[in-house]
């Protein structure tokens, strides 16, 4: 049951945490760690959206799990708002980034960064929207 100002904290620890392994050139080595910053970091971003535009209640609590697939993100969030498509779009991919980068076997670094490119991809859409989040 997060404020908006909370989910924005969380937010800027999740995306800075993000940041040091991608200046530390460690992308590689601490992949679940990115795929699991990245998957929460993007809840929050949504969280963000929706408690904006009062689409949720203050106690209302966004999953990653919400996003396991594209079927299950249209039916939980079956209202409008704005670039829909595209937002649950990117939730979903993030999320299967997610799954891909903390269970089973190391992926490369390409995986890791396309997965951070996703997450950047999705804050800057939701700051299209209701402008910088942090």
């Amino acid at each position: 049951m997060a404020t908006i100002e909370e989910h924005k904290s969380i937010l800027k620890e999740l995306l800075d945490d993000i940041n040091e392994k991608i200046r530390a050139d460690l992308l590689k080595e601490r992949q679940k760690i990115i795929g699991f910053a990245a998957s929460e970091a993007s809840a929050h971003l949504f969280a963000l959206l929706l408690h904006k535009n009062n689409l949720i209640s203050p106690g209302y609590n966004v999953n990653h799990k919400f996003f396991s697939s594209a079927k299950k993100a249209e039916n939980r969030f079956e209202f409008e708002f704005p670039q829909k498509d595209k937002i649950l779009n990117l939730l979903v991919k993030q999320e299967d980034f997610r799954d891909k980068l903390c269970y089973g076997r190391d992926k490369d670094k390409t995986t890791v960064s396309s997965a951070i490119t996703n997450l950047f991809e999705l804050k800057q859409t939701i700051e299209e929207i209701i402008g910088d989040v942090l």
